[in-house]
């Protein structure tokens, strides 16, 4: 079967993210004792740091103080819409909507094992 008909096919992992149940905390670590600085994706909950080979890892705090255990990969997809329609028809569960940043597009999801991942696609 064809790799763009029947699958979704990334390209690569764009970013690494961790839920923090201290978002102050968990930021002063990775920049204090890790040594890693944000980019321009900063915010009350989300901070994104970009390592040296060009590879991501972010902190997201979720609304109402939610966490659970992440390590949610983001997966580089050549057309999120189109992978999250692959997913679904799989019996994937998305997680909420398609998100739009001025940097990327998103979607966030559950494998099989509740795992959480996304697939994303950088402007």
């Amino acid at each position: 079967m064809p790799a763009s008909v029947e699958t979704i096919a990334p390209t690569g992992i764009d970013c690494v993210c961790y839920l923090a149940k201290d978002y102050a905390r968990a930021k002063d670590f990775y920049q204090g004792v890790m040594g890693l600085r944000p980019t321009a994706m900063e915010g009350p909950s989300w901070t994104e740091f970009e390592l040296p080979d060009g590879g991501s890892f972010a902190l997201a705090k979720l609304p109402d103080d939610q966490w659970y255990p992440t390590g949610g990969v983001m997966f580089a997809v050549p057309d999120v819409a189109a992978a999250v329609a692959r997913l679904r028809e799989a019996g994937i569960q998305i997680h909420g909507d398609v998100t739009e940043t001025e940097v990327c597009t998103m979607a966030w999801c559950n494998d099989t094992e509740g795992n959480n991942f996304a697939v994303h696609k950088r402007k």
